[in-house]
């Protein structure tokens, strides 16, 4: 019998009192679909998963002479898969290392350049696995007939087998079939989190992604299976699931999955939460969902409404469409009247942006309403998305940098550092300018969605008619240019940071004492560094607000009902009272249907019932744990008088 070992190592993630990782779900899909073949279990005997960032030599350590080992690739664990496949090639040098994933370039480059890899398996692996398994069963072999791999071909070199979509919906499941049920003993301690997958492909093809390149149609898995995958989920006390699925939403039966879910976690408690890829095309149907995961809780982080970037040139070089703003800002209407949080995503440095485009876009989405929270991500080059190849990166200018991934909130892994490729400027965007991008939308993010500025800008905009990239913008001018102010630390600390990253120089997050002994994005750093000094911050912003017309009278008061809302550690059960109605101002204009400012005297009262009394716990439980709540205090009641 030839042992088989298979690699999917996820981060282990740090919680209050608990530590999380994601089972294997990839590489045993390959084990399930391997082994129902009777030729497969007379040959190989599977001997365990390493789904965890195991010290590689205590890994290799652990192996019982290996005959095959599989790795799954994606950006989170490729280097760590590297080191450990090397070292295991050294200490065994007749196992056989294949490599799969969507990391997995779609040419040959990863055999030339690592020759401890014997096999690539290009996009979907389950047919292609086991045909390999089968194959080296064989005296007379011939891998030219196995569609999807790359190997060495002796004197010939390097071949690359010809490219099969595939449209197989019954592959075995490795839940049900008991593929996990030993890593669920060995590890009692552990929160286990699992990933549920309904359907595979995607009918879009964003240059940015590579979900869409295996199969642009998406096929359905049997709902029947799919219900037992959630009985097996809820039996085992899995409490956070990941959905895998591009278009969730896109079929009427999504509907019955969400209630089948409902009814497990109102049975069983687990589920507790759910994060969801969303269809684009179905707002209806995913508005249905995302009431009904709201109203039991099990909704991770709310409602997605993405658009990656809002300029035309960007849309039509990303093969993107996006809804109108008049649909945004009704879809953002109808969440709000369900008291369902939504975000916006926009990701920094696509082909045809320019620093006036990202930042009119942020400001447009503001103006649509989305003062919840809108969310940027740097644009990694994906190895099998159309952005990668060559054709397009020479076509659009795209200048990349290679650098270390971290990652907030896990474990350490002192000995093997994770790596990505950004896109730091294009034809149209100068690197300078890609890192100008990340600082306005890392302080717009701190700033406005965490709170500090968030009423302050709304009144600019409504009174003033200064649009919200424009207030953000002045912000960061007025950062840069007075060196000893209250945000110009964390306008260092931003610039640098990316500055690094296009350099491709050592970076680190964030971490400072009085926050705990954690580390922080930048956009979150950004805002501990600047709410630390909250009294400052608004005393040093005062006279630019009275530059920008806004009365005596109304600033002092608008500054004070800013403070007011802000959930702060150390000031509780207390009261304020105003000349203004600044609570139903505030109100009416966050719900898209603004009133004007009326002077009603009044009384604002703050108790919390949890409340934090150091700068520790407010990091720990409003920041990170309680990111959707920073901004305000729930314990605001308003009394007129």
């Amino acid at each position: 019998m030839r042992n088989l070992y298979l690699v999917q190592a996820s981060n282990t993630y740090v919680g209050r009192g608990f530590k999380a990782a994601y089972l294997p779900y990839a590489v045993g899909l390959l084990a399930a679909y391997a082994f129902e073949d009777e030729r497969v279990k007379s040959n190989y005997s599977f001997k365990r998963f390493i789904f965890t960032r195991e010290k590689t030599d205590e890994a290799v350590q652990s192996l019982e002479a290996p005959a095959v080992i599989g790795f799954s690739n994606y950006i989170w664990n490729t280097q760590y898969n590297l080191v450990l496949a090397e070292k295991v090639k050294k200490a065994f040098p007749d196992c056989v290392v294949i490599f799969g994933g969507h990391n997995v370039p779609p040419d040959n480059s990863f055999l030339e350049k690592y020759p401890f890899i014997d096999y690539l398996i290009h996009g979907e692996g389950e047919e292609a696995f086991k045909a390999l398994l089968l194959e080296f069963c064989k005296e007379e072999k011939d891998f030219s007939k196995i569609s999807n791999i790359s190997y060495r071909d002796g004197e010939n070199g390097f071949r690359k087998t010809p490219t099969e979509i595939l449209c197989r919906t019954d592959y075995p499941s490795p839940y049900l079939n008991g593929w996990f049920d030993s890593i669920f003993e060995e590890n009692p301690e552990m929160q286990l989190d699992a990933i549920l997958e309904t359907s595979r492909g995607c009918p879009r093809s964003c240059a940015y992604c590579d979900w869409g390149c295996n199969s642009s149609k998406i096929r359905f898995f049997p709902t029947e299976r799919i219900f037992a995958e959630i009985d097996w989920m809820s039996d085992h006390g899995v409490k956070f699931i990941w959905g895998a699925d591009s278009n969730f939403g896109a079929a009427e039966r999504d509907m019955d999955i969400v209630d089948y879910l409902i009814d497990k976690r109102e049975k069983t408690g687990c589920p507790e939460r759910l994060r969801i890829n969303y269809a684009m095309d179905k707002p209806e149907r995913v508005f249905e969902i995302s009431c009904k995961l709201e109203k039991y809780g099990m909704s991770k982080e709310g409602a997605t409404l993405s658009f990656q970037s809002l300029s035309p040139v960007v849309l039509e070089n990303i093969g993107r469409r996006n809804m109108s703003m008049d649909k945004f800002s009704e879809l953002l209407s109808l969440y709000r009247k369900e008291g369902i949080t939504t975000y916006s995503e926009i990701i920094t440095g696509l082909p045809g942006e320019t620093y006036e485009s990202f930042c009119k876009g942020i400001g447009m989405l503001l103006d649509a309403g989305q003062h919840r929270l809108i969310t940027t991500y740097n644009c990694e080059l994906l190895p099998n998305s159309p952005m990668a190849q060559p054709e397009y990166m020479k076509k659009h200018g795209i200048r990349t940098a290679e650098i270390e991934a971290l990652t907030a909130h896990s474990e350490v892994d002192d000995e093997v550092k994770e790596k990505t490729v950004y896109v730091i400027g294009t034809n149209t965007l100068s690197t300078e300018d890609w890192i100008a991008c990340n600082v306005f939308a890392c302080m717009e993010e701190s700033l406005h969605h965490h709170g500090i500025m968030k009423y302050i800008a709304v009144y600019l905009h409504n009174e003033k008619g200064i649009p919200y990239d424009e207030i953000y913008n002045m912000v960061i001018r007025y950062a840069k240019k007075n060196i000893e102010s209250v945000l110009r630390p964390a306008y260092d600390f931003l610039y640098n940071y990316y500055k690094a990253i296009s350099e491709e120089k050592p970076i680190e997050l964030y971490s400072n004492p009085i926050f705990g002994d954690i580390t922080w994005v930048p956009k979150k750093a950004a805002h501990l560094a600047t709410i630390y000094r909250i009294d400052e911050f608004y005393w040093e912003i005062k006279p630019s607000l009275r530059y920008l017309g806004v009365e005596d009278d109304i600033l002092e008061e608008l500054l004070e009902f800013q403070k007011t809302v802000l959930k702060l550690p150390f000031k509780n059960n207390y009261s304020v009272e105003f000349e203004y109605d600044w609570a139903k101002y505030f109100t009416s204009a966050l719900s898209g249907d603004p009133k004007p400012l009326e002077k009603k005297r009044n009384r604002i009262s703050v108790n919390n019932e949890v409340h934090r009394t150091n700068w520790k716990e407010y990091a720990l439980e409003a920041v990170w744990f309680g990111s959707n709540g920073i901004t305000l205090n729930p314990g605001l009641s308003v009394e007129y008088i």
